[in-house]
């Protein structure tokens, strides 16, 4: 049968790129490389091809991030054929990967235990998810590109103050102005607490999950005549149930303040001992350090693939909002399941954003429309760093890693400096860290 020019035309959520397009992303991702290289993370590049079993629900659970839909994946069998392409030995299912931290953590549990640990890598790298025809938009397609930064093996909440302060840093770098960024943060460990202590079964929790980080999209400015509709949803879900449940999830829903007040305390305080007011001290210790923090509980994005922090993050500008540039929190159990072990805990902390999310904000700044200044220094030894920063300690990390930070952040040289997250009194780790990383110079402050 003779094809028409609409066989051979991309998918829908694909497309061609040509020209100035693809010069502004050159541009992006090399300054996002650039600004990872000075703080000390390396480069890491996995396959397109994983395994399917690497999204399996065992590994990544019912919901691993929002609006999962199992059948959002490209799957394909991989043959191994044998020599000549005669024979097949296999047919291996695989999916095109949707997103880099599975793999990141896969490749983690292969490498372990001969990596010194902490890690510190970025990645930049195209994904693909199936989304369904009728949803597709500018910026939402079925291949896209992801920049991401992850800390693996590491406990301390000073990992997740330097992921936050990284995606900071680097939108200045990109051209965002000051202030116009603005990062939620919530704990899951407060809403997967209240699921355990509601008796839900996961098909609830799930529903219950989505119902809430689609509302905290709708607070940031996201889709807000989509609210009613998940209030009403959420109700459904939740209405048979106790008068105390039933107030403690709307609170988690409807958490509008910005922080963790008194009443919300009274409300949810005894379901979730200690982390809200932990929750409360880091938000304000990121703010006292100049960033732009909002706490919502509804910024739930996963109660399985996440296990502590999860933000999400928001450009707002004069003219124009754009909501979930970049998104992520700590993981401590997903590595795990790749060892040959079986699961465990490996602490780990990450984010990542989308690069054609990312060039629409650059362009509402003006990033384009002159001359870039940005001047590329390139380094090829095997050091990942010029200098180690160790914080010293006053017993709270997030604190302590904030204010060596604020020392490195009117630096004007090229010099690389890599900020310690893990335990500041284990001097043996930190000098089993430069070593290994070939960072000649070590500091305290």
């Amino acid at each position: 049968m003779p094809h028409t020019p609409r066989d051979t035309q991309p998918f829908a959520g694909t497309r061609d790129r040509f020209g100035p397009e693809l010069r502004q992303r050159d541009y992006a991702q090399s300054v996002l490389a650039q600004y990872a290289h000075t703080r000390g993370y390396d480069r890491l590049e996995v396959p397109a091809l994983e395994r399917k079993a690497s999204f399996s629900r065992q590994v990544v659970g019912a919901s691993p991030w929002p609006e999962w839909n199992p059948k959002g994946v490209f799957e394909l069998d991989v043959p191994d054929y044998g020599p000549g392409h005669t024979h097949t030995h296999q047919n291996t299912p695989a999916v095109l990967i949707p997103e880099g931290t599975v793999s990141v953590a896969r490749w983690l549990a292969s490498v372990l235990p001969a990596q010194t640990l902490p890690l510190k890598v970025f990645y930049d790298l195209p994904c693909w998810r199936n989304e369904a025809v009728d949803t597709l938009s500018p910026g939402k397609a079925r291949e896209f590109r992801q920049f991401g930064v992850e800390i693996l093996g590491v406990a301390s909440a000073a990992a997740d103050a330097e992921i936050i302060t990284f995606i900071d840093g680097a939108l200045r770098a990109l051209g965002t102005p000051e202030n116009a960024v603005r990062i939620r943060i919530s704990d899951v460990g407060v809403f997967r607490a209240l699921a355990e202590h509601s008796g839900f079964n996961e098909t609830t929790t799930v529903a219950i999950k989505e119902c809430l980080d689609a509302l905290a999209e709708c607070r940031a400015g996201k889709d807000p005549d989509r609210a009613s509709g998940l209030d009403t949803r959420l109700d459904s879900l939740i209405t048979d149930h106790p008068t105390e449940t039933v107030e403690r999830w709307r609170a988690m829903a409807h958490h509008d303040s910005g922080d963790i007040d008194p009443g919300l305390l009274a409300t949810l305080g005894d379901v979730a001992p200690g982390y809200l007011e932990r929750l409360a001290s880091t938000a304000q210790a990121l703010r006292q350090a100049g960033l732009n923090v909002a706490v919502d509980l509804g910024v739930v994005r996963s109660h399985e693939y996440y296990t502590g922090l999860a933000f999400e993050v928001d450009v707002v500008l004069p003219g124009a909002s754009f909501v979930e540039i970049a998104g992520g929190g700590r993981y401590d159990h997903l590595i795990g399941h790749f060892a040959a072990n079986g699961p465990g805990t490996v602490p780990a902390s990450g984010f990542a954003f989308g690069i054609e999310r990312l060039l629409a904000v650059m362009d509402a700044c003006g990033t384009f429309t002159g001359t870039p200044t940005h001047q590329r220094a390139h380094h090829f030894g095997h050091s990942t760093a010029d200098r180690l920063l160790v914080p010293k300690p006053t017993g709270d990390p997030v604190r302590d890693y904030l204010r060596a930070y604020a020392t490195t952040s009117d630096h004007t040289d090229d010099r690389r400096v890599d900020l310690w997250v893990g335990e500041a009194t284990d001097t043996d780790a930190i000098g089993r860290y430069a070593q290994a990383r070939q960072i000649p110079e070590t500091t305290s402050c």
